[in-house]
Order: structure tokens, then C-alpha cells, then sequence
């Protein structure tokens, strides 16, 4: 007769092991999310790039998963100077490839083609964006991704003024004047096409004084925090924004950046945050 003799391995240098390959596969995947987040900014504007336009600015950006869908635009074109600020579907690696999309198509379309306003700018991203993600012709009412942005121009020479959004607002604030809140149209870039033919609305003024204009996600408006773990809301957000504008730029980003944390507290950051201030002297 014989005796078989069974090694068992200790459970708990097992579990360190799987702990150890564990920790290892985090350690990857959070450097990957790193490079990627650099990667990602470095598509964004530089300081170089906004004083190129010569406008004072501040952002506030600051994605949820080290990358995410929300992103920073702009451009100098025939005199015009360009912003947008975008916020596309998901957080993470998904959100952060369709925002490169999204810059992608910025700057396809308006440094290589020409259009007469914003609104057809956005129009054509919406038809770029829905082929994207078409697999076959007869694909009907296609349930894409899709991307809120708002996009806006100023002429310095002129002081015309041009704002086209898609599911998306600005505030434009002066000195002495009461705040401008600004609409966009009432759906996004893709998602569900219920319009059988989408147009995107221009909407033109002057700045006659020296203004500053506000692009933003809703990732700071929808932030849980306050004494009642509520959501900020876009009236209170707006209010808060008007109470700072006196302030220089750059103090103004330290209000913000401070605010925010002091609004959030010990809660959780809900969603990707972009908050991009323009000052048109």
C-alpha cells in the first residue's frame, strides 16, 4: 500500500502572493492613467497658447479619475480668438478618449474649413460625431455618445461677440452690469437624434466694456457638499461666480480651487470639473 503525501502551501503566503500581483496590476494601471492623464493636458492649451491669444484666463480643471471627458479648448483664427469648454460622455479612459475626439474635430474644422458662425461649426462637429460612431447606413436614431460644449468667439478689433452651445450656458459679467446668462441649444453633440435636421443657434452681441466670460461642465454646479450634503445648483454656482468677478484671474482661480474644496467637504468628487475664465479688456 501507498502513502500519498500532500503539500499544502500556507493560505496566508497564498493570499500574500495574490496580494502581491494584485498590487502590482493597480501600480500599472495607475501609472498608465498618468501617462495618459499628460498626455491628454498635453492636447489641452498651454500657457503659451493663451497668452498667444493675449486674454487673461484662468481653469479650473479637474477630472474625477486622473483623465476624464471634460476638456479645454482654443484657437486664433482670422483675427478671431476661439474658447470652448466641453464635457463628453463618461469619466475615466472612455471620457477621456471621446474628449480627444472632440479636440480632434475643433481643430479639424476650423482651422481647415470656413463657416459664417459658430452655430454651423457645431453643426458639423454633430454630423462628423454621429458618423463616428455609425457602423452601418441603415443605422436609425443611433443611441451614440454624445458631448455637451459651448463655443464661443471674439473679435478684439471689432469687440463682436459670438456664443453657440449645445446643451450647454455661459456667463458673460461686466463692472458695472448685471450678469448675462447665455443658453445654448437644448440638446448635445450626438446622443439621441430625435431633430430630423439639428441646427445649432449663433447668438451675437458686443462687448462694449471690458467683460469676462465663464465656460463651464456641470461637474461644479452638481458637487454634493454644504452643511446638507446637497447639490451646489447652477443659481448658487452662477451667484458665487458674479461675487468673485471683480477679482484678477488668477485670484480668482485660487477662490475657486479653495471653494470648491470648502463646498465639497468630506464628500466624495461626484463628476469631471471644467471651469475656463476669459477676460476681454
Amino acid at each position: 500500500m501507498t502513502t500519498e503525501l500532500f503539500i499544502h502551501e500556507n493560505p496566508s503566503h497564498e493570499i500574500s502572493k495574490a496580494y502581491q500581483v494584485l498590487e502590482r496590476k493597480n501600480k500599472d494601471l495607475i501609472d498608465g492613467l498618468y501617462y495618459a492623464s499628460s498626455v491628454q493636458q498635453g492636447m489641452m492649451p498651454q500657457e503659451r497658447h493663451f497668452k498667444k491669444n493675449g486674454h487673461p484666463y484662468f481653469v479650473f480643471y479637474n477630472p474625477l479619475q486622473i483623465i476624464g471627458g471634460d476638456f479645454f479648448w482654443l484657437g486664433k483664427k482670422d483675427g478671431w480668438s476661439y474658447y470652448a469648454v466641453g464635457d463628453c460622455t463618461g469619466h475615466g479612459v472612455s471620457g477621456a478618449m471621446l474628449s480627444t475626439l472632440a479636440i480632434g474635430f475643433l481643430n479639424y474644422i476650423i482651422y481647415s474649413k470656413k463657416y459664417s458662425d459658430l452655430g454651423e461649426i457645431l453643426k458639423e462637429i454633430d454630423k462628423k460625431w454621429i458618423e463616428t460612431f455609425k457602423r452601418h447606413e441603415d443605422d436609425a436614431n443611433l443611441n451614440n455618445d454624445w458631448m455637451e460644449i459651448s463655443l464661443i468667439a471674439f473679435n478684439p478689433v471689432t469687440r463682436d461677440f459670438q456664443f453657440a452651445g449645445a446643451n450647454s450656458n455661459i456667463l458673460i459679467t461686466g463692472k458695472d452690469a448685471e450678469p448675462i446668462n447665455l443658453c445654448g441649444n437644448s440638446f448635445p453633440i450626438g446622443g439621441w437624434q430625435i431633430e430630423t435636421d439639428r441646427q445649432f443657434t449663433t447668438q451675437y452681441c458686443k462687448l462694449k466694456e471690458a467683460s469676462k466670460v465663464y465656460l463651464y461642465s456641470d461637474g461644479f454646479q452638481d458637487q454634493f457638499g454644504g452643511t446638507h450634503s446637497k447639490k451646489l445648483g447652477s443659481r448658487n454656482f452662477k451667484n458665487y461666480l458674479n461675487s468673485i468677478t471683480n477679482l484678477s484671474m488668477g485670484s480668482q482661480f485660487s477662490e475657486v480651487e479653495s471653494h470648491f474644496q470648502l463646498w465639497k467637504g468630506i464628500n466624495e468628487q461626484t463628476d469631471d470639473i471644467c471651469l475656463l475664465g476669459i477676460e476681454f479688456i
